[in-house]
């Protein structure tokens, strides 16, 4: 994930959500990244701009 596309996405999360939010993760193996890229992805086919996933380039967590 090091394409000049890359952007960083910062948001602001309750510490209590977030430390679950990872421990979620943890327990099925996957980065917190990986699980924002996946929801991200799921969210933007489900309510529009589903066709920017038609490249291969962006099914890659």
């Amino acid at each position: 994930m090091n394409s000049s596309k890359d952007k960083l996405f910062t948001a602001k999360v309750d510490q209590d959500l977030l430390s679950a939010f990872k421990s979620a993760c943890a327990s099925q193996d996957v980065t917190a990244s990986q699980a924002v890229r996946a929801f991200m992805r799921d969210y933007t086919k489900k309510y529009g701009q589903g066709d920017l996933f038609k490249h291969p380039r962006n099914v890659i967590n």
